[in-house]
């Protein structure tokens, strides 16, 4: 099972899921993307990588259940299939295809039936279940209707909902399987919505979404060309100032050298000064040190100078530019 799970993060990109059921539905129910969605749809577009989903407890423990209900399937029938991949026609677009991963599904020949299983280890209750993953059922149901008509005007599709009740369990300490925790119902899906009208909003929205910024800590090869070679230039220009002030810093260092030892204070012309500035001792009041053995004593006292005497002071906004040691300007912008 785990290939079928490299598989469906690799659909992450160019894709959505049945796991992206929430984000449709919120999507039909606006008529637009909402920009809490953005950062999935980066993912998507290719804007961003993927990023893991911790493996808790919690997860652990459904994907055991889940593989647990497979094998005790396809001892009962060969033809189960474990998370395979639906991909619609019907709703899929230029710039976004819509899949689906359903948990179990067999295509049953001499009934003209597929069976589509969604496996959900909670604690909520299954009706619960069934109103919280409405969307994502919904996904499983559309593309199995658009699967079995390939198949002929004959055939049938049934969803069911597998639900493992897991209350009273302490995941963390793992979990045996339990038959009895277990509820397997038939769920009915109406229209939820005009999936293919959502589709249409979602690829439109996907055109001419090119940027994307978290706030958080971005590659730069995720920026716009343009930027990306502004970037470069000024990158260059930074590395060159760094060499030169290297080189000034060297002449300054053999230069006092060369006037201590000639015992030259002072050197003039018409382009500029040079002033030796011999070795001293400057003394400071250590603030932090003083503080710190003040609050030893008077803990409270410290803390009601501090608040009494603290200004603010506002400043302006700006960009902090370093240029990584021992790193080519080529490798920098990769």
């Amino acid at each position: 099972m785990n290939e079928h799970k490299e598989e469906i993060i690799r659909t992450r990109k160019g894709c959505l899921g049945s796991s992206d059921g929430k984000l449709l539905l919120r999507v039909a129910q606006l008529g637009e993307v909402p920009k809490s969605e953005y950062k999935r749809l980066a993912e998507c577009n290719g804007l961003i990588e993927h990023t893991d989903i911790p493996r808790t407890a919690a997860i652990k423990a459904g994907d055991y259940i889940e593989n647990c209900i497979y094998e005790h399937l396809k001892e009962t029938d060969e033809r189960w299939q474990s998370n395979p991949m639906l991909t619609s026609e019907k709703y899929s677009r230029k710039n976004v295809k819509l899949i689906s991963h359903v948990d179990f599904m067999l295509k049953d020949d001499e009934k003209k039936t597929l069976y589509l299983y969604e496996c959900k280890a909670t604690v909520l209750s299954i009706e619960q279940t069934r109103q919280t993953y409405k969307g994502q059922l919904f996904i499983h149901w559309s593309l199995g209707v658009e699967y079995a008509a390939t198949l002929g005007k004959d055939w049938n599709v049934k969803l069911y909902l597998c639900h493992y009740d897991t209350n009273g369990l302490d995941l963390n300490e793992g979990v045996e399987f339990d038959p009895c925790r277990l509820t397997v119902r038939n769920v009915r899906i109406g229209t939820l919505y005009n999936l293919g009208k959502t589709m249409d909003i979602v690829n439109d929205f996907m055109e001419d979404f090119n940027e994307f910024y978290s706030g958080d800590v971005i590659q730069s090869q995720y920026l716009p060309e343009n930027v990306k070679a502004q970037f470069d230039a000024i990158a260059t220009v930074l590395k060159e100032i760094k060499e030169r002030e290297e080189k000034v810093n060297a002449f300054k260092r053999k230069l006092f050298d060369f006037m201590s030892e000639k015992e030259i204070k002072n050197i003039s012309c018409d382009a500029f000064s040079i002033t030796r500035v011999d070795e001293s001792v400057k003394k400071s009041f250590d603030y932090n040190r003083y503080l710190e053995d003040y609050r030893k004593k008077y803990p409270r006292k410290v803390e009601k100078v501090i608040a009494e005497y603290t200004k603010e002071s506002p400043t302006k906004g700006y960009c902090l530019i370093r240029v990584n040691k021992n790193k080519d300007i080529e490798d920098i912008f990769k």
